[in-house]
């Protein structure tokens, strides 16, 4: 399984650390202020990338057929200039700007911003046509894979290979908001990995940071949480999305978990042998020992810290005959066996 470059230092990969997003979506609540109090907190929370959604609803919803969600939309939808504005405020806190296109002139203008990766949310997954678009792009790509079969997986990535572009991270979803434990079925995860030879990760909808912590286990190298600084208030996304408090605390339980994953053979560290020198057992007379007398267990005995020969090697000792007087407490040494 390859690592992907997205920019810079930034690389997703197996053996990278996780790399994490934080979706702030609509949380900006139609407020370019908003949004850049929002990258600032999500700086301090410890991600590597902050995400919007540069969707208008002329493109994405049938008013006719559709009415609630196409008012939804026009109220959310933040101006296009937004994302060069945001992109550029999230490069200078040292974040990655992510948006994800909703249609293919939106494609057309990111391009232009020099975007450097796209995400293709879950409900576009046979939105064929734009994800032709934005692999033509040649910009590595993340795809939810939420209420996605394995065939429709399967297209989504055939159709981004046949534009030439193999820079596919998959993220297992589940389209609920917010998403109840039971339905996770974080066992799936890796099989993304498995099957399709990419990257893969989380996007979770979950309250809490059980499920994003577990996901490192499975080797998740990336993990999405939608964002706000308070999800209390009003809107579609703040409810399901996590706090900066929260969110830090789930970067760095995540960052220690991965570090005791570690390496699927056994490891001696260094500090186990420095603490095994005390607590591994030598030989050493338990009284005065005569030259020529016989080591038993009623004159010998393992003792802590380690010394020449170790308490496996009884049959080295016992049984066999003193070359010298021994005091008591002394170690018992090749040397001074017969």
């Amino acid at each position: 399984m390859k690592e992907i470059k997205l920019s810079g230092d930034f690389i997703i990969g197996p053996d990278r650390p996780v790399f994490f997003i934080a979706d702030i979506g609509a949380n900006h609540n139609g407020s370019l202020l908003k949004a850049k109090k929002l990258i600032d907190l999500a700086a301090k929370a410890g991600v590597n990338a902050v995400k919007f959604q540069s969707y208008r609803a002329d493109y994405l919803m049938n008013q006719k057929y559709h009415p609630e969600g196409y008012k939804l939309i026009r109220k959310y939808q933040f101006p296009m200039a937004w994302n060069g504005i945001l992109k550029k405020y999230s490069e200078k806190k040292g974040l990655l700007f992510l948006t994800t296109p909703f249609d293919l002139e939106t494609v057309d203008y990111l391009e232009g911003l020099n975007i450097a990766f796209y995400k293709i949310a879950s409900s576009d997954i046979t939105f064929y046509r734009l994800i032709e678009k934005i692999g033509k792009t040649g910009k590595p790509v993340i795809i939810s894979t939420g209420g996605a079969d394995i065939n429709e997986i399967k297209n989504a990535i055939r159709i981004l290979k046949t534009t030439g572009n193999r820079k596919i991270i998959l993220l297992h979803a589940i389209v609920n908001y917010p998403c109840d434990y039971d339905e996770v079925n974080l066992s799936f995860m890796p099989v993304l990995g498995e099957k399709f030879k990419v990257p893969f990760g989380l996007s979770d909808h979950t309250l809490g940071t059980e499920v994003a912590v577990a996901a490192i286990t499975y080797g998740a190298s990336v993990i999405e949480k939608h964002f706000t600084d308070n999800r209390h208030r009003k809107g579609p996304d703040h409810l399901h999305s996590m706090e900066p408090d929260e969110f830090r605390s789930m970067v760095i339980s995540a960052g220690n978990v991965q570090k005791a994953i570690g390496k699927p053979y056994k490891i001696i560290n260094r500090s186990e042998k420095r603490r095994l020198k005390k607590a591994r057992r030598a030989f050493y007379a338990v009284k005065d020992i005569c030259k020529g007398e016989i080591f038993n267990g009623n004159n010998v005995r393992e003792l802590r810290p380690k010394g020449e020969i170790s308490a496996a090697q009884a049959n080295i000792v016992f049984g066999k005959k003193a070359k010298k007087p021994i005091s008591n407490l002394e170690m018992i040494r090749k040397k001074n066996i017969l």
